[in-house]
């Protein structure tokens, strides 16, 4: 079994609101991310799904440290980097790196190619200026560009290649763990396949341990191992990839998946998809208990909207935190409305992480 090399324990991350000019007063709190827990493995790839405004890329910024957390722990590699200060969090940005969803505002149009992917190399003293630039050149030819394009400037790129240009800047110190921010989401659909079949076969080749964001559930199926579920800064479901697309338990994870495209005509046509209704609630001020309640087809008042479900465990290391968990799937509408018989057993009313 391989370790765990990325430990998160409930991090929390939220932003003060204030309110006054010259005397200011916080007035409340925008929870962009509420108590969220997981662990990687090293060597593994976990998926992390939700709609926009779930928190997805301020949880990647707290694990970076690129923001500060406001309460949990954080633990890379066996050493705890919750509240440590820039100088000492030097020597393990080294083993952490972060590709950015836009590759057009990624990278700094006034620095050359080599500058921006040679750049870690510089900072952590890693060898002379000559070792630098053959490096860069080397990484260059592996993430399919051409090592000629050493002196060129991003504006000179397509969006594609821009994308590559920053998967090399992320490889360029030989990381442990890199977090993918919606590194596709920007590209048409034959250059996202380029970028994951690259960055599967650098996996394979490097050992690297991958957290990858997005919002498209057919792309994070094709490279995770794993998927964790956000909503409104709280994990609803967490589960092996195979065990989520084929037996979904939490109803949001259900709607998810019900607007997924399908490659055949007639199944997608014959599929009725679930439609949620409302809007997602301001993180400024959540709902009480079940975050999803306002949204849910299965609530049930007195008990979703007073009782905040733990993770419910459902065996091989699906955890969701739902009181009226999906029984089977896939659903009609009409069976997606009615709750689940009782609640859960009693034995599983714990919380559990996996």
């Amino acid at each position: 079994m391989a370790e765990d090399l990325l430990v998160v324990e409930d991090v929390k991350k939220h932003f003060p609101v204030t309110r006054g000019i010259i005397f200011q007063k916080q007035v409340g709190a925008v929870k962009a991310v509420d108590g969220v827990s997981f662990t990687v493995k090293s060597g593994e790839t976990l998926g992390i799904v939700g709609e926009s405004g779930c928190g997805k890329s301020t949880l990647a910024r707290c694990i970076m440290r690129l923001f500060d957390t406001t309460d949990g722990k954080i633990v890379f590699d066996g050493r705890d980097i919750t509240k440590l200060s820039r100088a000492n969090m030097r020597p393990i940005r080294r083993e952490m790196m972060m590709i950015f969803q836009d590759p057009y505002a990624s990278l700094n149009p006034r620095k050359r190619v080599g500058q921006i992917v040679g750049e870690a190399l510089e900072v952590h003293k890693l060898g002379t200026a000559s070792e630098t630039k053959r490096r860069v050149q080397e990484l260059l030819e592996v993430v399919g560009l051409n090592p000629e394009h050493y002196n060129r400037f991003p504006h000179e790129f397509s969006g594609g290649q821009r994308q590559r240009i920053g998967v090399a800047r992320a490889l360029a110190i030989n990381p442990k763990l890199i977090v993918c921010d919606e590194p596709v989401s920007a590209l048409d659909v034959s250059v996202q396949a380029q970028i994951l079949n690259l960055l599967e076969d650098l996996q394979q080749d490097f050992g690297l341990t991958y957290i990858f964001i997005a919002h498209d559930l057919n792309v994070v199926r094709h490279i995770s191992d794993r998927v964790l579920v956000m909503y409104l800064g709280k994990v609803v479901e967490l589960a092996p990839k195979a065990e989520l697309y084929d037996q979904p338990k939490h109803p949001y994870t259900g709607a998810l998946l019900s607007a997924v495209p399908i490659a055949d005509p007639e199944r997608g046509r014959a599929r009725q998809p679930i439609v949620l209704e409302g809007d997602v609630p301001s993180p400024l001020n959540p709902p009480s208990a079940c975050n999803f309640h306002p949204r849910c087809p299965r609530f049930q008042a007195g008990h979703c909207d007073v009782v905040d479900p733990p993770l419910y465990p459902f065996g091989d290391g699906h955890i969701a935190a739902c009181h009226y968990p999906l029984e089977r799937w896939p659903l009609a509408a009409d069976e997606f409305r009615k709750p689940a018989a009782g609640h859960p057993p009693a034995e599983t009313e714990t919380s559990a992480v996996s």
